[in-house]
């Protein structure tokens, strides 16, 4: 395969960003229904996408990219995003005075900040996104319109940021 040029690479991290980002909101979609059996959108946004799995998937991806091993790979995903969830419980809790989440009821808690489970699927979805979605999405980008892909991933960006600009307008 060819390397990417400028505007591939730009549509990959944008189109990775957004799977990565939809995947999440479907995960806390699904937690919730099955833990209060209603319907409440977790994410931030206004938009079906919770922008921290987009982040937390390429960051993952950009730390371990270079190992080619699925269980390794899972593991250490599992570990990175428990400590990265639980540090940031505590530094939103700190400059927010709230809590955003809690794992109250769930086995295997660590003072209902994080929990195994959840580390767990994080892990998962580190490696789905890592060696599965990020490999076709860069064959299609590779081998389709790469203009086609740019102006995708601009208007995406696009509805992204403004979705973000009305929310913090309290819009």
């Amino acid at each position: 395969m060819h390397e990417l040029n400028l505007r591939q690479r730009f549509s990959l991290l944008i189109c990775g960003f957004v799977a990565a980002a939809f995947g999440g909101w479907i995960y806390e979609e699904i937690c919730v229904w099955l833990i209060y059996h209603h319907i409440y959108n977790r994410g931030m946004l206004h938009l079906t996408i919770c922008p921290i799995y987009g982040f937390g998937a390429w960051g993952l991806y950009l730390l371990l990219r270079r190992i080619k091993n699925s269980g390794l790979y899972f593991l250490l995903s599992v570990i990175i995003a428990s400590v990265f969830e639980f540090g940031c419980s505590y530094l939103l809790e700190y400059l927010f005075h709230r809590s955003f989440w809690t794992y109250e009821g769930w086995p295997f808690s660590v003072q209902n900040r994080i929990s195994l489970i959840s580390s767990m699927i994080f892990g998962l979805l580190s490696v789905v996104f890592a060696k599965l979605i990020l490999p076709r999405l860069r064959s299609r980008i590779s081998k389709g319109n790469q203009y086609l892909w740019f102006i995708i991933s601009l208007s995406a960006l696009a509805v992204i940021l403004g979705d973000f600009i009305l929310v913090l307008r309290g819009k």
